[in-house]
């Protein structure tokens, strides 16, 4: 792991895995989670690319950095990462937040990316959804994220993956990392979320993406990346049958195919 300096003195934690020789992905996390959101990834991947990963600002162990954020101030984080470890070009995939933040590099920082998948997220945020992200700062601010955690694992994962007793570790360390948290990362990027509004401009990427989507996703549903993947040219699209928001862990097996197909 490794700090990479951003504004005012404060930091990301960064994760490097695989040979650094190798062709470069970046992994971005959704909101409230961190790093480890990732290890089913990682070892699929580190083998044949050089994995990197990262707390987003106010997340896991990158500093609680006060909000509001925006998605210039997310996606510059990433250009950040990618000039401090002087790498030109990477792939990216991200879910939820990261995810969202993807659309932006895809619309904003063509030069910098190779192919860009996008699971688990919206391409805007209408307004009854903005007053959701206010109930939901509300509990934060009140309650600390500890508030969340129950109504996250709700819609992370299905209810047959979390009534299922063989899957209460990986649950567990979900739930660890929502109340590790800070208010400040997490009140920050819902904030950020408030403002999405990428939709319109879907139709000007032009790098390959993927989207993915989980079949039983309540706040990325299926249908609306399937019309995101109609907008955005030389584009394809995968549902994940069964899986909710967090599909990387409920069907990383598919996700990984999904992912080193089209990465290959």
């Amino acid at each position: 792991m490794q700090n990479v300096s951003i504004e005012n003195g404060n930091f990301l934690n960064v994760k490097i895995d695989g040979d650094k020789n190798l062709p470069k992905v970046i992994l971005s996390n959704s909101l409230g989670a961190d790093t480890r959101m990732w290890d089913l990834q990682v070892e699929a991947l580190k083998n044949k690319f050089c994995v990197i990963r990262y707390d987003k600002r106010g997340h896991g162990k990158s500093s609680p950095v006060e909000g509001p954020y925006s998605f210039e101030m997310l996606e510059g984080d990433v250009i950040t990462i990618l000039d401090e470890l002087e790498i030109e070009k990477a792939h990216f995939v991200g879910l939820s937040i990261g995810g969202m933040t993807s659309l932006g590099l895809a619309l904003k920082q063509q030069n910098r990316f190779n192919k860009i998948i996008c699971c688990a997220a919206r391409a805007d945020m209408p307004p009854p959804m903005k007053e959701t992200w206010d109930q939901r700062i509300s509990v934060v601010k009140d309650k600390g994220t500890s508030g969340v955690v129950d109504g996250s694992i709700e819609r992370w994962y299905s209810e047959d993956f979390n009534n299922n007793s063989a899957n209460d570790e990986m649950i567990n360390m979900s739930k660890n990392m929502i109340s590790n948290t800070s208010t400040n990362g997490y009140v920050g990027c819902c904030e950020a979320i408030k403002t999405l509004d990428y939709l319109k401009d879907l139709s000007t990427i032009n790098k390959e993406m993927l989207y993915i989507s989980g079949e039983n996703d309540m706040g990325a549903p299926a249908m609306a990346m399937e019309e995101m993947s109609h907008l955005t040219p030389n584009s394809k699209y995968i549902c994940i049958p069964g899986a909710a928001h967090i599909l990387n862990i409920e069907a990383s097996d598919l996700v990984n195919e999904a992912i080193l197909n089209f990465l290959n």
